[in-house]
Order: C-alpha cells, then structure tokens, then sequence
C-alpha cells in the first residue's frame, strides 16, 4: 500500500499473511523504539474491513486528538479500541490486536512522511510474506465482525453500508 495522509498526517499499512514473532508485546515495544515519532499499531487483520476502515477510523482518532477527547493516552491505542468497538483495552488486544500465528497488519502514522516511508520498508523487509490484500473487506470478515459487535443477520447490510455502520460505531468510542 502507498503512503496516505490526512490533514498534515501520513499513514500506511502493511498486511502480512502469518505474523510469526517470539513474543507480540516484546516485538512490538522494540518496533517502537526503533521509530520515535511513529505511532505504530498492530492489529488481527481480520478486525479489518478494508482500505477505507482504517482510514475513516484513523480520521475519527486523528480528530480526537485535535480535538482533545481521545479515549487512551496513546493514539495507536485509540486507533485500536474504536477498531475493536470497546472502551476496554483488555478487550481491545483479546479482540483486535496482533496474533501469532494469524493474518495481522501494522498501521503507522506521523506527521513525518519520510519516517512513514523508512517503517513501512522495515516493517516489509522483516515480513517478507507482506500483501496488504489480507485487510480488504469479505464476507467471511462481516461475519466475524457482525458476530463480534451483535449484530445476527448478514443480511442487514451490503458491503458500503456495513463500512459506514464500522465508522459510526467507531465514533461512538468516547471519553
């Protein structure tokens, strides 16, 4: 996936078929510090339901923290609940954060395009089965993801209008 950006921020993500790291915590925590000034958060890309979700999300994260009403302290921790609709960070990482063994992705954001460009090539390099095609939206992931928020019937919604109810439910994760 190319580098996005919204407002004066610029995101990518990397899609990655099998995640296969020692310990999660501990990778992650590294892959931080190897870039200061990057938000990077790992996710189960099965709690992604395309390209567009993360953005649309990422936008709703981005504005909170303009606008001072970010739920967690950290964006990427933000990032995350309004991914996995709760307000419990616990939840959150049971539900939508990275998994060993299972399909993930990495979303990274910084008002630095040029770190963007150095993480996502890092982050490429050390997943060499890297394919951003594992986010896109499906119906086996609606109906995961229906079960996850409650919703019962798969029938409800087309693709575009279960997108939209994503974001407004993502919009609903406050302080």
């Amino acid at each position: 996936m190319k580098i996005c950006s919204v407002d004066n921020t610029f995101y990518s993500v990397v899609g990655v078929k099998k995640i296969k790291v020692k310990d999660i915590g501990t990778f992650l925590e590294e892959l931080r510090n190897v870039f200061p000034g990057v938000s990077i958060q790992a996710l189960d890309a099965n709690i992604v339901y395309g390209h567009e979700h993360i953005d649309q999300v990422l936008k709703i994260t981005l504005e909170s923290i303009k606008r001072k009403i970010t739920f967690a302290n950290r964006a990427e921790i933000d990032l995350l609940l309004r991914l996995s609709y709760t307000d419990q960070i616990s939840l959150a990482l049971k539900y939508g954060g990275l998994k060993n063994g299972f399909p993930g992705c990495f979303v990274f954001f910084s008002e630095d395009k040029m770190k963007i460009a150095k993480t996502k090539l890092y982050i490429e390099k050390l997943f060499p089965d890297n394919d951003d095609s594992i986010i896109n939206a499906s119906t086996i992931k609606r109906k995961m993801i229906s079960k996850r928020i409650g919703i019962f019937s798969s029938k409800l919604f087309d693709d575009l209008t279960f997108l939209l109810y994503l974001v407004e439910r993502a919009c609903l994760i406050m302080k």
